[in-house]
């Protein structure tokens, strides 16, 4: 599993989804209402972050930039007890409120980068 997202990371440092000769698909969801969803922009965040562009991977979905050290921290602790192992670090057990306050975060996430004026304005994706 490390080889398939270690190959598909080095396919998307090498091809910028931002090109026209890219073969990524395009959000459904923004496609049909012309709006990003909480997902809009993460392809390019991801390529601008494995090029070395923070800023730029920041300005295409600011929320799953973020988030990205908690994923990779989930994912380093549930490989590792896959193998029989104790996770290093903390461990978490999740709660009922920490599904409501992401859903909420989410919710909030994709309504406010919508917003077409000042200062959220720059939450958006930037692809029309």
């Amino acid at each position: 599993m490390g080889a398939v997202a270690l190959a598909g990371c080095a396919y998307l440092a090498f091809f910028d989804p931002s090109t026209s000769s890219a073969i990524y698909p395009q959000c459904p969801f923004k496609a049909v209402t012309g709006f990003d969803c909480p997902g809009c922009g993460t392809t390019r965040a991801m390529h601008s972050l494995l090029t070395g562009d923070v800023g730029r991977a920041l300005d295409h979905n600011a929320l799953f930039i973020l988030a990205l050290p908690v994923l990779l921290w989930w994912a380093i602790r549930g490989a590792v007890r896959s193998t029989g192992r104790k996770p290093p670090g903390p461990g978490l057990r999740w709660r009922p409120w920490m599904t409501w306050t992401l859903v909420s975060l989410v919710g909030v996430f994709w309504v406010v980068r919508n917003l077409p004026w000042g200062p959220f304005d720059w939450l958006f994706s930037g692809v029309s």
